[in-house]
Parts: C-alpha cells; structure tokens; sequence
C-alpha cells in the first residue's frame, strides 16, 4: 500500500495525502484499499498530463504571434521607403526639386545657365523710349501687351489655360513674341506646364524655357491656383 501511497507526493498537498491514507485503511481490507488508490492515482495523472498539454499550447501561441503578425503585414512588417523625387526632367528643371523645404512653386531653385539665358533674353527685347521709366521697355514684358479681363493673377490664368502645344502670341514694340506648352510634367505633386518663350525680330532670334504649376502660392493661400516658377 505505501508504494501508492507515494504516487500521491507530486499532485496532492500532505493534508489530502493523509485523508486519503486514513480513508483507505478504514476500508474493509486490503484489496479495497488498493483499488481505492489505483482510482485515485490515475485521476492525478490524468489531471497532470492536462495540464502539461495546456501548458504547452499556451507557449506555443506565444511563439507563433509575432510570425502572423508578420505574414499579416503587422507592426513588425517594415514601412516601404517613399519614392525618390526625379533629379532631372524636361527644362526648365528646378534644382531643387523634391526638398522637403520647398512647399510653393516660388521657392524653386533654377541652374544658373537658365538664370543667364532669361536674363538674356530679356536684354534682346530691350527697347529704348522717351516715355518710360528708365527710358526702355521690354517685348518679353508679354503680360503689356495681350489683353487680360483685369481679374487677380489674370495672366498666370491666361498662361495655365493653355493646352498641350499651344501657343498665345503678341506683338511688342519691335518683336513679335510667342508662349508655347511643350511639356506637362508635374513637380512636387504639383501639375506644371513646361513653355517655351521666344522672339523674333527682322535680324534675330531669341528664346528660353519657362514653368507655371498650379499649387498654393503661400501659407496664406485659400486655394490652388497657377503660379510663375520660371
């Protein structure tokens, strides 16, 4: 009897082993006895082998969480990094396209090549009047000389009205001047019209790149609308 007794130890606290110890040697004999702890004996095993597998399936749940996470896209999935902004593009392209800084058309950045030939093209439509400030006027000026409706910003909406491979032309005091959309690339999220500006005089020729976007023209800005870039 004290060989079942002892199977006892791992599963009842020595209170319980001692009531069932009493128990048994008040029955009848010996044989009863021992089949009373027989019955005892595999109920604690069987008690104790539940919760070994219990014990078990617990761990293993904690193991495979982090492996659904990541099959199922979770915290432990990596972010894609964003797009690179494209460093070149149809011209004039901006230096500095896709800084971080940059949150207005006006803040672009040109090469200083494309600085020069604005700058020279200007100087090729430069004429000399009595009546002008400075004595000199400008045919590239073309906003003095294509009619506008007076409304604000009227000639950046005139220029953002222009469809692909359209042109708006005019005449100035001694060249004859036209706007062209060669391009629509966008920059910085922003849809942009590439133009070509150009001037033409009875013994020569001139022309240079230019950029309107549609996009806030500052923090104070209600609403989008066409902008001079370049």
């Amino acid at each position: 009897m004290s060989e079942f007794v002892s199977a006892f130890r791992p599963t009842f606290r020595p209170a319980a082993l001692a009531l069932a110890a009493a128990f048994a040697a008040g029955l009848a004999g010996p044989a009863e006895a021992e089949s009373f702890l027989k019955s005892l004996a595999r109920q604690a095993a069987q008690r104790a082998a539940a919760a070994a597998v219990a014990a078990n399936n617990g761990q293993s749940a904690e193991v495979q969480a982090p492996a659904a996470e990541q099959e199922d896209g979770g915290a432990a999935a990596e972010p894609e990094a964003p797009a690179e902004a494209p460093t070149t593009g149809p011209t004039p392209w901006p230096v500095n396209a896709g800084a971080r800084n940059v949150q207005y058309p006006s803040q672009l950045r040109f090469a200083e090549a494309l600085q020069s030939e604005k700058k020279a093209f200007e100087e090729f439509s430069k004429v000399s009047c009595d009546d002008c400030e400075g004595g000199y006027s400008y045919d590239a000026w073309a906003q003095h000389f294509v009619r506008l409706d007076g409304s604000y910003k009227a000639w950046e909406k005139k220029l953002g009205a222009l469809a692909m491979g359209e042109t708006l032309s005019w005449q100035g005091s001694q060249s004859k001047g036209a706007i062209t959309v060669v391009g629509e690339q966008s920059i910085n999220g922003w849809p942009c019209k590439q133009l070509k500006w150009t001037l033409t005089k009875p013994k020569g020729r001139a022309e240079r790149p230019g950029l309107i976007c549609f996009a806030k023209e500052s923090s104070y800005s209600g609403s989008d609308s066409w902008n001079i870039a370049f």
